[in-house]
């Protein structure tokens, strides 16, 4: 391999090409899952590794292989599941390829077969496609839904991806195919191109329905809990004031049997008295009516199941922190929580710890699970049936910790499942006395 002109464009148009495929991967994934150094250095082994193999073998079918492959192992850099990566690899390489074929049949003229060494060395040629590949990466950024992917159910993504993979092997074809003229070619993968930018807008707009549905379900939870904790309201104070106008009679008929010595009949009216002013039963009261009235709703819910439950709560009256995220987080834990502890029946319980302390905000719930924890990767996976329901879960819980700049920690061991959420939250109105 020679050092020329074309050479040394090629390297350096290569490392603006890494750039773009940084910035590609950006549009799909939106949380690193290793650090800085180590993505650094995978972006630069695929540097040496894909230059190696441009100058030493540059058969097109083998390059494809190889990048496709290369782009899968930077995926592993960003936080996602299998068929999001498998998707975003897929779309990624079948966009850059059609714009590499079309840049160079307009520039060059000529075609080239995808099982043979690649001659083409237009100096030129190599600049203008990693501008054209920067401006389509550009475009694409404004396309902010797509992080979200997550959330699209498997039939969805499978008829998403069938688009870009069918695409790919047209493609494949069209080279193969004896007789094609080189404008039948090039408009034939413009047409491929525009097909997938097509299935990338699609792609972000049914994670846009998808998120805005999951947003809408959640509010709807939210005014559940606000009624649920009004009407507990509502209805301690209608019983508090039946009791205070009935108050003298009632002590009246104590006195009156308590002088006569009917012990037992002057306990069972205090009784029954205790049981008017302790129902309907107000399941949780700290002071904050967000968490009080999510707690109350989610508690009545595990007691109707029998679900035994121990509730700790040091918080402030007023914090820093939308009702709408307070519900993603309890309600999801708390969903989770009451269905792994019914399934075990009067074995079942819930332990709820919620501390501010110095602005940080603690979440603790620990509950009993029978059966197999689920996971894919780093992520655990739903057993519920409903899975397009519940898709929300602890994605949406990590989403709200990003921007409190938290953490979570989950624990499972000796069939206990523990789940620590940790909040920094700035700003309270109230400090907890």
């Amino acid at each position: 391999m020679g050092i020329n002109t074309y050479t040394i464009i090629y390297i350096l148009t290569n490392i603006f090409g890494i750039y773009i495929i940084y910035r590609f991967m950006d549009v799909f994934f939106d949380q690193r899952e290793a650090d800085r150094k180590i993505e650094f250095l995978s972006y630069s082994l695929y540097f040496i590794l894909n230059t190696l193999i441009y100058f030493l073998i540059n058969i097109p079918i083998v390059v494809m292989i190889f990048n496709i492959a290369a782009f899968m192992g930077l995926s592993l850099n960003y936080k996602a599941t299998m068929k999001k990566r498998i998707l975003a690899v897929t779309l990624i390489y079948l966009i850059l390829m059609c714009v590499e074929i079309i840049v160079i049949l307009l520039l060059s003229g000529i075609g080239f077969n995808v099982t043979s060494k690649n001659e083409y060395s237009l100096s030129y040629s190599l600049i203008v496609l990693k501008v054209v590949s920067y401006l389509v990466v550009i475009l694409l950024k404004k396309y902010k839904n797509v992080k979200e992917g997550e959330t699209v159910p498997f039939a969805y993504w499978i008829c998403i991806f069938l688009i870009p993979s069918s695409s790919l092997y047209i493609i494949l074809l069209l080279f193969q195919v004896q007789g094609i003229s080189l404008d039948q070619m090039i408009l034939g993968t413009f047409f491929m191109l525009l097909i997938n930018f097509l299935t990338f807008y699609l792609y972000d707009v049914i994670s846009a329905t998808l998120r805005d549905k999951l947003d809408k379900a959640l509010l709807t939870q939210q005014n559940k809990y606000y009624e649920r904790q009004f009407n507990l309201m509502d209805s301690s104070i209608k019983a508090t004031k039946s009791i205070n106008h009935d108050l003298k009679n009632h002590l009246s008929v104590i006195y009156s049997l308590v002088e006569k010595g009917k012990r037992e009949e002057s306990l069972k009216h205090i009784s029954q008295m205790a049981h008017v002013f302790n129902s309907p039963k107000t399941y949780v009261y700290s002071g904050n009516m967000d968490i009080d009235s999510i707690l109350s709703f989610k508690l009545q819910e595990a007691q109707q199941k029998n679900i035994k439950t121990s509730i700790n709560l040091k918080v402030p009256e007023k914090m820093n922190i939308p009702s709408f995220h307070m519900a993603i987080l309890l309600g999801n834990l708390l969903d989770n929580a009451i269905a792994a502890a019914a399934i075990l029946g009067e074995k079942g319980y819930i332990d709820f710890h919620m501390k501010y302390d110095k602005g940080r905000l603690i979440i603790k719930i620990d509950n009993p699970y029978k059966g197999e924890i689920l996971k894919e990767g780093d992520r655990y996976i739903t057993t519920k049936e409903d899975k397009d329901n519940h898709g929300i879960g602890l994605e949406s819980i990590e989403k709200v910790l990003e921007k409190y700049h938290g953490s979570i920690a989950i624990e499972h061991e000796e069939n206990i499942f523990s789940v620590t959420l940790l909040m920094y939250i700035e700003g309270l109105e109230q400090e907890v006395k």
